[in-house]
Order: structure tokens, then sequence, then C-alpha cells
């Protein structure tokens, strides 16, 4: 099954061109990323990138991927502002109505 950090490893992987400087952006060793990549290409039965090439080339399946991260990844970081507003208190609607009887006449 596809997971949100896969779409975040081959965004950083785009990003930075570099295995080595997305898992520093990641915050991951570069073996524990290369296993993540080997993991889901695995699971999906495709190569996803075209290793040991600088720029890095995306395969047709890894362009996919991230047409899909550049689509998911941004709502995903609104719903998650929208949220710690909510949980904060800070949005929601509030709706008032006021009634001024000085207006009408008699």
């Amino acid at each position: 099954m596809l997971e949100i950090r896969h779409l975040k490893t081959l965004h950083a992987l785009r990003e930075t061109d570099s295995l080595v400087e997305a898992a520093e952006r990641l915050h991951l060793t570069q073996s524990a990323l290369s296993h993540q990549f080997k993991e889901l290409e695995e699971r999906l039965g495709l190569q996803l990138f075209v290793r040991k090439t600088r720029p890095v080339r995306f395969t047709s399946a890894g362009l996919r991927l991230l047409q899909l991260a550049d689509a998911v990844l941004p709502q995903l970081r609104s719903a998650e502002r929208d949220l710690a507003r909510l949980a904060g208190g800070t949005a929601g609607r509030l709706h008032m109505a006021i009634e001024c009887h000085s207006c009408f006449q008699c």
C-alpha cells in the first residue's frame, strides 16, 4: 500500500536530486531511505528512478507518483494547518444577529 511517507521521500529526492541530501532533509540515514525506496519498488513491482545517475532520472512510474505527491502533499499540509487552528480554538465560524428595536416605527 502506498503511504504518505513514500510520497514525501520521492518529493524530497526530486527537490534535492540526491539520496544523501533527501535523507538528510527527511532526518533519515541514506541507508534507511534506500530501503524505503527498495521496499516500495518491490511492493509495486516497478522501478521508480534510475540509480547511479546524476541528475536523478525518474521512470514513468516515479513521475506518476510525483504527480500524486504534488497534488496530495499540499492538501495534507493545508488540512493539518486547519486542524491545528481548530484544536487551538482559532478557527471556526461565529454567526451573530442583532435586532434593533429603536429602528422600527410604531
